[in-house]
């Protein structure tokens, strides 16, 4: 393991007493694999569905007939709540349509929601779409001019199972919007992730929080058969994820994929350390990331009988790869100037993690390639005589202080290649460059500079027997 952060497989390779290389202040590993959630994924605040709700005027929104007791009371303390969740109502609506489907509109004018601050307005979208093409819509909106929820049905009318497998989604939609609530802010959205695929071929939600025209919360997630993606932020931290789900077959048992992302949980805590990042929402980012990559594992569904078995099952079920369909994510805290007298000196904590599987068939042999990519940027102040924080003001007889810059990047690739046979041959090559800038400042003035470079390079094989897959019926 490098430095603490170290890669599942290779410590695998390591534990059973293969050949280690270790090479110091060595090349980068070739391979130019990026992050690129950070530009893919957008925030709901920029979507259509959200612009659309909030262009819903409360007073012109008629309840689409008489409301029992129990609802018309959600209904109030829904326009009187703050937050997103609306008080449940909009699960609630999920879980009559095993009872009906038809569609439902309920409005509470201004008049009855005078608790609620002028300023403060949400808004949340959720559509699911069946495998046969039907759309369900639940809009809910809470405004200046009162609240308003809507659900909707088009496309065609759901049969008895569709209808089941939406009302399933009720717990874990109020999970989430309850999650995003909390005083302390929980991204709750693994439930939403078990939705039936049989039924259901895809879920959004999407969800607005602003003060005025302010967006002071936003989450888009989005799930399907071949994508899964979350975009959030809020005041403190900027997240996105991207996992492909399309090629499962490389994706490993439930045991395995939990131990992988435990690892990856690790890594993301050793760099907290390191960056001094913010615990509070790195768990978000963590929760999250072990959400959507926690998949339907298919390497051991492959059958038996195949005349050549696919490599990336074959590899998986082996342990000889990570056993994790490949995503990408990018986490990044809201920079902050916590030096009143240097407010452009900031406090800044940010990883960008990816992780890419390619595969190649030949006339007998076949070859697959995994990379993954570790990168942690942070900067942040200390106290010029210990590691805790330092306490500056705007006084030039406050700013005795370290000033910490840290740019860290790790890699790794592992090349399987398979003969005909189905034995593997796996190689893991690993490579860690870390860099650190103290500057030390005493009144205001620079005493010191240091650089801090160090940089590790692995190589480690492994050979092993065909995988041994149950038969399929």
């Amino acid at each position: 393991m490098l430095n603490g952060i170290g890669n599942s497989v290779l410590r695998n390779l390591i534990s059973v007493g293969s050949n280690v290389n270790t090479t110091a202040n060595s090349t980068a590993a070739q391979s130019h694999l990026q992050a690129e959630a950070s530009t893919k994924v957008t925030f709901s605040e920029v979507s259509e569905a959200i612009a659309a709700i909030y262009k819903i005027v409360p007073a012109q929104v008629q309840n689409s007939g008489a409301l029992s007791s129990n609802l018309q009371a959600q209904l109030n303390a829904a326009s009187q709540s703050g937050g997103v969740g609306m008080s449940g109502i909009g699960s609630s609506l999920l879980k009559g349509l095993k009872q009906s489907s038809d569609n439902v509109t309920l409005s509470v004018p201004a008049t009855a929601a005078t608790s609620v601050a002028s300023s403060s307005q949400s808004a949340v979208a959720l559509t699911v779409t069946t495998q046969s093409g039907i759309e369900v819509s639940l809009q809910m909106t809470r405004q200046q001019g009162g609240l308003v929820v809507e659900l909707n049905t088009s496309g065609g009318k759901l049969n008895r199972d569709e209808a089941a497998a939406i009302s399933q989604l009720s717990d874990g939609l109020q999970k989430a919007l309850d999650g995003l609530d909390a005083g302390n802010t929980q991204l709750d959205i693994s439930d939403l992730m078990k939705f039936d695929s049989a039924q259901l071929k895809s879920v959004d939600l999407k969800t607005d929080l602003r003060n005025g025209n302010n967006v002071t919360q936003s989450l888009n997630l989005h799930a399907d058969d071949k994508e899964r993606w979350l975009g959030f932020h809020n005041g403190d931290v900027s997240i996105k994820l991207d996992t492909d789900v399309s090629k499962l077959t490389q994706a490993g048992s439930a045991e395995q994929q939990a131990a992988a992302l435990d690892q990856w949980s690790a890594k993301f805590d050793q760099a907290a350390a390191r960056g001094h990042g913010d615990r509070d929402m790195l768990d978000l980012f963590k929760a999250s990331f072990r959400a959507l990559n926690t998949t339907e594992g298919q390497a051991s569904h492959s059958i038996n009988t195949q005349r050549v078995i696919a490599i990336d099952a074959n590899a998986a079920k082996n342990g000889a790869i990570s056993g994790l369909a490949d995503f990408s994510a990018s986490y990044q805290q809201t920079p902050r100037s916590d030096n009143p007298y240097k407010p452009e000196e900031q406090d800044t904590f940010s990883l960008e993690v990816a992780q890419q599987t390619r595969s190649q068939q030949h006339t007998d042999t076949q070859d697959l390639t995994q990379d993954t990519l570790f990168k942690l940027k942070a900067s942040f102040h200390t106290a010029l005589d210990s590691d805790g924080a330092a306490k500056l003001t705007a006084l030039k007889s406050s700013q005795n202080y370290r000033y910490h810059l840290i740019d860290d990047e790790e890699r790794s690739q592992t090349a399987v290649s398979q003969n005909k046979k189905g034995e593997l041959t796996a190689q893991t090559t690993q490579q860690l460059t870390q860099h650190e800038t103290v500057k030390s400042y005493q009144q205001a003035k620079l005493i010191d500079s240091i650089e801090i470079p160090h940089s590790e390079k692995k190589v480690s094989s492994l050979n092993y027997a065909r995988a041994l897959f149950e038969r399929e019926n």
